[in-house]
């Protein structure tokens, strides 16, 4: 990502009402999770450590580590005291074989290059019946000068993603849109900018959609809408919406 964007999201990860949801729904759906007893966790582009608190939570004996390209999101972690944090490329992990029972990437493979490397050695280093937890952007027709902000390689739908997990052997236990509430507000918008920018050749900067100041009663409204997706996410999957969730399983031998 661009440095700017990297101190936006440090900024408002804890205010900001998309940041609160997703971790909201993240939660929800981690809590859910066949997990063995002191579990070892990776959270690959972990960056500002956003989730890294989290994922301690839930095992107290839990094993959390995390991996970020940027040196600079490697070194916040280790002031907030995440120490277990390590700069690694997703298709080059210092881990062995079989070492993890964990691995979430949230909005992180749409950043790689090498996608399907990073889902084989996702692959590789997770143990027999080891979880895999992505999420990603949707949409490809939703691309904007904000992805290229943040170094967005792609979006997804969730057949596309789902074959290329199932090509590199994985079990898709679960895939479903989020932000699902709140689409049908935001795909408009969405598409009447970037028609906007394309006739016009406008760039709006380098500040990302989460900086756009929110008046404090509706982001609040907006968290709140987000995060209650979490009560229909745990019971069924919803085909469509502006970010794509997928849980996936390395079946066991």
């Amino acid at each position: 990502m661009e440095k700017s964007a990297y101190h936006e999201f440090r900024d408002l990860e804890d205010r900001h009402w998309w940041f609160i949801g997703r971790k909201a729904i993240f939660n929800h759906m981690l809590a859910r999770l066949d997990l063995p007893p002191a579990p070892r966790i990776l959270d690959m582009g972990c960056g500002m450590g956003g989730m890294l608190k989290e994922l301690a939570a839930l095992d107290a004996h839990a094993t959390v580590l995390g991996a970020d390209v940027a040196q600079e999101a490697v070194s916040h972690c280790h002031a907030r005291g995440f120490l277990h944090v390590l700069r690694a490329h997703g298709e080059a992990l210092p881990l062995a074989d079989s070492s993890l029972d964990l691995i979430t990437a949230f909005d992180t493979l749409e950043h790689i290059p090498a996608e399907m490397e990073t889902l084989a050695e996702c692959q590789r280093v997770l143990k027999p019946g080891g979880f895999l937890m992505l999420s990603v952007p949707a949409w490809q027709i939703l691309y904007t000068h904000q992805d290229r902000i943040v170094h967005h390689q792609r979006r997804y739908t969730a057949g596309d993603l789902e074959r290329k997990l199932r090509l590199q052997g994985f079990r898709v236990l679960k895939a479903s849109y989020i932000n699902f509430l709140l689409f049908p507000m935001i795909l408009p918008v969405v598409l009447a900018v970037k028609a906007w920018q394309t006739l016009l050749r406008t760039s709006p900067g380098q500040r990302t959609n989460v900086g756009v100041p929110v008046p404090l009663w509706l982001n609040n409204l907006f968290a709140t809408i987000f995060a209650a997706e979490r009560h229909v996410l745990a019971r069924l999957s919803v085909p469509a919406g502006h970010s794509l969730l997928v849980i996936a399983r390395k079946p066991a031998d």
